[in-house]
C-alpha cells in the first residue's frame, strides 16, 4: 500500500539531502566532464569495441556501487556497456525509467573556456557535455543517493539507465535499444534532455540518406569528350536531381504535440564529386536530412524521391542509401508521468513549463513505440549544448535534481 508524500516531512528530508550533498554532486559532474566521451562516429560506422563512454561508465558504476547498490554493465561488448541500476521491490505494480546518454558531441574549435576542466564561474559549470547531458546524469545519481540515505522503500521499481551511442542519431543498437531488447521495460520513462521550459511529450522524427549519381569518367582533353562520344558528368546529373527533389511536397497530418510544425526536406546538406580538375567526374555523392511528423516514414520519403527523379530526370543513374530512420512519436498531454512531473516542477520552481513535442529526436522513440509513455525531454537549464562554452546552470541543476526525486516518489509511491 502506498502513502501520500507530497509536502510531507519525508520530502523535506530528501530535499535537505540534495542541498547538503550538492557540493559533492558538483564534484561528480566535474569528474564526468573531465572524462571525455566525445562520439565522433556516424550511426552506420559506430564500433562495438571502442570505449567511447568507458571513463564515464566507470565513474557512474563506481558512484552507484558506493551507495551499497548493485549496478550492472549491460551491452553488446564490455567496451560499449550501458550502466543500469534497479532500485525498489522485487514485486511491484509500477515502474519508472530515468534514461540519459553518456556520450557527447566533439569539442568545437571556438571554445574560450577550458572544455574539459569543469570550470565553475557565476554559478555556471562549463564543459563539453555539461548540459547535454552529464548534468542530468549527476541529478539521477544524487536523487537516488537521497533515497538510499533516507532508507526510502519505494512501492514501485526505479530503473536508472546510463546509455551509450545516442549522439550520432539516436538510432543505435548498442544503447537504449539494446536494453529494451533485453527486456528492460517500465510503465513510464523520462529522458532528461536539457531544459525546464518544456516538458517534451514527443519528438519529430528523421530520415537521413545518401544519394549517389553515376557517370563516366574521361579526360577533358580527349576528342571523345569533345565530340560527346564518351563521358557523363555525374556532378551535372546530381544538379538535375537536386532541382527535381526541390519539387517534393510532403503530405502530413497535424499533431497535437507539434502545433504549427511541418515536415522539412533538406537536400543536399553536403556534397562532393570529382577527382581532378581535368577529369569528367564519374561519381557524385550528396546527403540529405528530412524532419518527419507523426505518420511520415522513410519508405514514404524514398517513394516521393524516386517519383520526382523519374518525372524530371529519368535518364539519371542513381542510388539511394538509407543512413538513419527515426519515427516521430507523441504521447498524451495528460499521461500520469507528465502530470506528475508538471506538478513537481511547479512546486519546486513556481514556474509552469510548456507541454509540447521537441524538434530534435532522441531515444524516446525506442520506448514510446513499445507502449511506454516517455517524456522526451526535461532537464536542467543552460546554454550552448553542442557548441562552444557549453554550460549548465547550477541553480537549475539543484532544482531539477529535486524535481526528479519528487517525481520518482510521487509516481512510484512509498510503501506503508
Amino acid at each position: 500500500m502506498s502513502v501520500a508524500v507530497s509536502g510531507s516531512s519525508l520530502i523535506k528530508r530528501l530535499e535537505k539531502r540534495i542541498d547538503n550533498n550538492f557540493s559533492a554532486q558538483i564534484e561528480l559532474l566535474q569528474k564526468l566532464v573531465k572524462a571525455k566521451s566525445a562520439n565522433q562516429y556516424t550511426p552506420d560506422l559506430s564500433p562495438k569495441d571502442v570505449p567511447v563512454e568507458g571513463k564515464v561508465a566507470k565513474l557512474i558504476y563506481g558512484e552507484i556501487k558506493n551507495l551499497g547498490l548493485s549496478p550492472k554493465r549491460m551491452g553488446e561488448t564490455r567496451e560499449r556497456s550501458n550502466v543500469v541500476c534497479i532500485f525498489g521491490p522485487d514485486r511491484f505494480r509500477k515502474s519508472l525509467i530515468l534514461n540519459g546518454h553518456m556520450d557527447t558531441v566533439e569539442q568545437t574549435s571556438t571554445w574560450t573556456k577550458k572544455p574539459f576542466a569543469g570550470v565553475v564561474e557565476n554559478n555556471k559549470l562549463y564543459g563539453v557535455g555539461a548540459l547535454d547531458m552529464k548534468g542530468t546524469l549527476s541529478a539521477y545519481i544524487f536523487a537516488l543517493k537521497a533515497l538510499v540515505a533516507e532508507k526510502v522503500k519505494l512501492d514501485g521499481r526505479l530503473i536508472l539507465e546510463f546509455v551509450v551511442d545516442e549522439e550520432p542519431g539516436a538510432s543505435s543498437q548498442f544503447g537504449t535499444e539494446y536494453l529494451v531488447k533485453k527486456g528492460i521495460l517500465a510503465k513510464a520513462a523520462i529522458i532528461g534532455e536539457p531544459g525546464t521550459g518544456k516538458i517534451s511529450i514527443g519528438h519529430r522524427g528523421g530520415y537521413r540518406f545518401r544519394l549517389t549519381t553515376s557517370g563516366e569518367a574521361v579526360h577533358t582533353g580527349f576528342s571523345a569528350w569533345e565530340k560527346k562520344e564518351k563521358g557523363r558528368n555525374a556532378v551535372l546529373d546530381m544538379a538535375r536531381v537536386i532541382v527535381a527533389l526541390q519539387t517534393i511536397e510532403m503530405p502530413y497530418r497535424p499533431a497535437r504535440a507539434f502545433p504549427g510544425r511541418i515536415p522539412v526536406f533538406t537536400f543536399p546538406t553536403n556534397i562532393h564529386g570529382g577527382t581532378s580538375i581535368n577529369i569528367v567526374p564519374d561519381k557524385c555523392v550528396a546527403e540529405g536530412d528530412v524532419r518527419l511528423m507523426p505518420g511520415n516514414s522513410d519508405k514514404q520519403v524514398r517513394m516521393w524521391m524516386e517519383e520526382a527523379i523519374k518525372l524530371h530526370c529519368p535518364d539519371v543513374i542513381y542510388e539511394i542509401e538509407d543512413l538513419v530512420y527515426v519515427p516521430s512519436v507523441e504521447i498524451a498531454k495528460h499521461e500520469e508521468i507528465v502530470d506528475t512531473l508538471l506538478k513537481n516542477m511547479m512546486e519546486v520552481t513556481g514556474r509552469k513549463p510548456k507541454i509540447a513535442g521537441a524538434g530534435p529526436w532522441n531515444d524516446a522513440w525506442m520506448l514510446v513505440t513499445r507502449g511506454i509513455p516517455t517524456v522526451a525531454g526535461f532537464g536542467p537549464d543552460g546554454e550552448n549544448a553542442h557548441g562552444a562554452n557549453e554550460y549548465v546552470s547550477l541553480d537549475s541543476l539543484k532544482e531539477v535534481t529535486k524535481i526528479y526525486l519528487r517525481t520518482v516518489v510521487d509516481y512510484l509511491g512509498i510503501k506503508k
